[in-house]
């Protein structure tokens, strides 16, 4: 079990409670303790919670992208015998923090990754979506070299849960080979040429793999495991990167398990 201290900030406070109490029961966690506060930006709300520690990342994400939350920020409970850690969302405002979920299988990869970067450069990735390659080069070139592969990563789970709620939310559960075609898919298609062959996603002349330079693959498997997130809602969901056009492969190829 794992207990954690998650805190909002909302520009309403009717209801807050009540919404934020829906999603937390949503993925098995119980509240322990609450308080809702008023701020200068807004209504404050920090709960402690209870609950499974696989599902923490897909709760965090689920708080953090909620159409209602200004800013989110979650950290181990004092009590919790976890790493001191500290997870941002993408809403309309982020805090600088570092991101890294105990116990959750897809996430260690984000746990090097330069938080303040990524914050910087999310607002713009919405904005100009999906003309978005350019300044994830840019990510790449200013980030340390030890925390671009995690800043990419962090940047594509974060876009992905972005682009899945605001194009794909279908409110059911899927399973991963019918989320696949009827997400994935498409949304990789609306940024990349890509293919699917024999449960393998096939991406031709990536932008960010070009010939010679170093792999851009951590962002798409970050930005798959976003997109599937939701509709399959498996705490061992993974995308690894098992050919790199920037290596020398025709194409870079995608697994998924489950």
């Amino acid at each position: 079990m794992a207990e954690l201290e998650i805190r909002v900030v909302s520009a309403r406070r009717e209801g807050l409670l009540v919404e934020m109490g829906r999603v937390v029961d949503e993925y098995g966690y119980a509240v322990v303790r609450q308080r809702l506060t008023q701020e200068a930006h807004g209504t404050s709300l920090t709960m402690v919670l209870r609950g499974p520690g696989e599902r923490q990342l897909a709760l965090e994400d689920a708080l953090a992208t909620h159409p209602g939350v200004l800013t989110f920020e979650s950290m181990p409970h004092a009590s919790a015998s976890v790493d001191n850690a500290l997870v941002v969302g993408e809403g309309t405002r982020h805090s600088a923090a570092s991101v890294r979920s105990a116990g959750a299988a897809s996430s260690p990869i984000a746990s090097g990754a330069d938080i303040a970067s990524v914050e910087r450069v999310l607002p713009t990735l919405t904005r100009d979506y999906p003309r978005i390659f350019p300044l994830l080069i840019q990510l790449g070139h200013t980030t340390h070299p030890q925390a671009r592969d995690a800043s990419l990563y962090l940047a594509g789970r974060r876009i992905g849960r972005w682009v899945y709620r605001r194009d794909f939310e279908l409110g059911a559960r899927l399973g991963l080979a019918d989320a696949i075609k009827r997400v994935v898919l498409p949304a990789l298609r609306g940024l990349v040429p890509t293919e699917m062959n024999k449960e393998r996603l096939h991406i031709r002349n990536c932008p960010l793999c070009q010939a010679d330079t170093e792999s851009g693959g951590r962002f798409f498997c970050g930005f798959i495991e976003g997109l599937l997130a939701e509709p399959v809602a498996s705490p061992s969901l993974s995308v690894c990167e098992t050919s790199c056009h920037g290596n020398g492969a025709p194409t870079c190829v995608f697994e998924i398990s489950c």
